[in-house]
């Protein structure tokens, strides 16, 4: 076993522990989720997308300062629409799994929605919420993206440029068959000054097919018919970050066809000079 793996062992079994813990004080609490009842559990998969129920998801820190991710050197961001940019390789594979298998331990609540009639997007797929300033400033400075992101990104306006990542994260995962339908994405004021400007996506698996975040042009929303502008399919350690708030792309991240796409959700936000 090298390094790489036994970190990764090391934090899911520390991590698995916890949450073994957590789960039997919850199950005694009348106070857990709203009526007294603690958040329903959505179906994780294995690679095929059928396997086991996953423990309720806990909101709090998700990994902290355990996260030591290695400084990238040479992180490429690529433009692959209006306001929409990709950086590859800002985790390495052993990194991704360090957060995938914490939060697949901590569990998932279910995301859904009401639909279409109700003017909602489609939704069918794990959610957790973390928050975790730690391990978004990692994944922001000690990797080097925020140098390549940057200068690309550019200030707004007179005086407000980018800073880091808000540390409201929340992971996604999808199983085979799981969706969020078109919708926008708003942007938001952060508790100590700041506001959102980019949705920042980061991919924590690879080898799925299906799943891809797909843009379409404004106006066409809802229609089966809408027209498809660019599409990012998911990879391992690769990021996507795109407009959100007003000048927000209507987007949504297809059915998964194999195996499981997880992903962590975050924003990158501006603070004035």
């Amino acid at each position: 076993m090298n390094e790489t793996e036994d970190f990764v062992q090391s934090l899911f079994m520390a991590q698995l522990a916890f949450v073994g813990c957590v789960a039997g004080r919850m199950g005694r609490s009348k106070g857990g989720g709203k009526g007294g009842k603690v958040p329903a559990a959505a179906s994780a998969s294995s690679g095929d997308g059928r396997g086991f129920v996953a423990p309720p998801a806990v909101v709090g820190s998700l990994l902290g300062d355990a996260f030591r991710p290695s400084r990238k050197h040479a992180i490429e961001v690529e433009a692959v629409g209006p306001e929409a940019f990709v950086a590859r390789g800002v985790l390495t594979p052993g990194e991704c799994d360090a957060i995938r298998s914490v939060a697949d331990a901590r569990g998932y609540s279910h995301a859904t929605s009401r639909g279409a009639r109700y003017g909602e997007a489609d939704r069918n797929h794990g959610r957790a919420n973390y928050e975790d300033p730690s391990l978004a400033n990692a994944i922001w400075e000690r990797t080097g993206l925020a140098d390549a992101l940057v200068p690309i990104l550019g200030p707004l306006g007179r005086d407000s440029s980018p800073t880091g990542l808000n540390p409201a994260l929340r992971v996604y995962r999808y199983a085979i068959g799981e969706v969020f339908g078109a919708h926008y994405d708003d942007a938001n004021r952060v508790a100590g000054g700041g506001n959102t400007e980019f949705t920042f996506l980061l991919y924590l698996t690879g080898d799925v097919v299906g799943g891809e975040t797909v843009f379409y042009r404004d106006a066409l929303l809802a229609h089966d018919d809408a027209k498809e502008t660019f599409r990012v399919a998911p990879e391992a350690g690769k990021v996507l970050v795109f407009r959100h708030g007003a000048r927000c792309p209507p987007h949504a991240s297809l059915a998964v066809e194999r195996g499981t796409k997880v992903v962590l959700r975050s924003d990158i936000v501006y603070t004035r000079r």
